[in-house]
């Protein structure tokens, strides 16, 4: 799949971010495709060819990115986009069977015993719908508690969770429906929904390899988690 008038579909993008009491005081954020209309070029070569496209593949970790840095997280990994990940994401969108695939199917070889988590979608006109899609259930989340109110929390989760550290998408238009998916490394198991990270100034678990004002840099080895030999292209 392309995007057709990409930068201009940051520019003309409104979705306004609020976001609760663990967060940042429950002000209004800016839009996260406005933050992203003030990007430096696309710098091309540090992305790997897939079935997704470079600029969706920008679009797609920088909308993570966003999302990720806007939680206070000493922990925050940086991520990463994984060819390796994107292919088992993609078998499962050519499939059309509109829902997850179970843990095996989303096995990488060359990331041995690495549990891969996944978010899906049906039926969203553009990556930025159905990453602001699974953004959304943070209305529904409550740190330590899960879901606050029987509403789905497990996409957000997911997106937040501090160990993931590479993702990788695919995408397939099945009978004229869009399907969405991408998996993540690492996945999320059930409590992990109610404690997707650790609370508190961000960064403070990695001084050292802080990037971005927000997220502990790739080459750190954190708890054991960052075996970072596994994450070059």
């Amino acid at each position: 799949m392309k995007i057709s008038g990409y930068f201009q579909a940051i520019f003309l993008a409104s979705t306004i971010l609020e976001f609760g009491a663990e967060t940042k005081s429950n002000k209004v954020q800016r839009s996260v495709l406005d933050i992203m209309a003030e990007d430096p070029p696309l710098e091309r070569s540090v992305f790997t060819r897939g079935s997704i496209s470079v600029q969706e593949q920008y679009l797609i970790l920088r909308m993570h990115d966003i999302y990720r840095s806007q939680v206070n997280a000493t922990n925050m990994m940086k991520l990463r986009y994984h060819i390796g990940i994107s292919r088992k994401a993609q078998t499962l969108a050519d499939s059309c069977s509109f829902k997850q695939d179970i843990s095996a199917n989303r096995a990488v070889a060359e990331l041995p015993n690495v549990f891969i988590g996944q978010n899906i979608c049906v039926g969203s006109y553009s990556w930025e719908d159905c990453i602001s899609t699974w953004a959304n259930e943070m209305y529904n989340f409550g740190y330590g508690i899960g879901s606050r109110n029987g509403r789905p929390v497990g996409y957000y989760t997911q997106m937040v969770l501090w160990k993931s550290m590479a993702i990788g998408c695919g995408f397939n238009s099945c009978r004229g429906n869009p399907f969405y998916v991408c998996n993540y490394a690492y996945g999320q198991y059930r409590n992990e929904q109610k404690l997707p990270y650790k609370p508190g100034a961000q960064c403070t678990d990695c001084p050292n390899s802080c990037t971005e004002q927000a997220f502990c840099g790739i080459q750190h080895t954190l708890n054991n988690y960052c075996l970072c030999s596994k994450w070059s292209y």
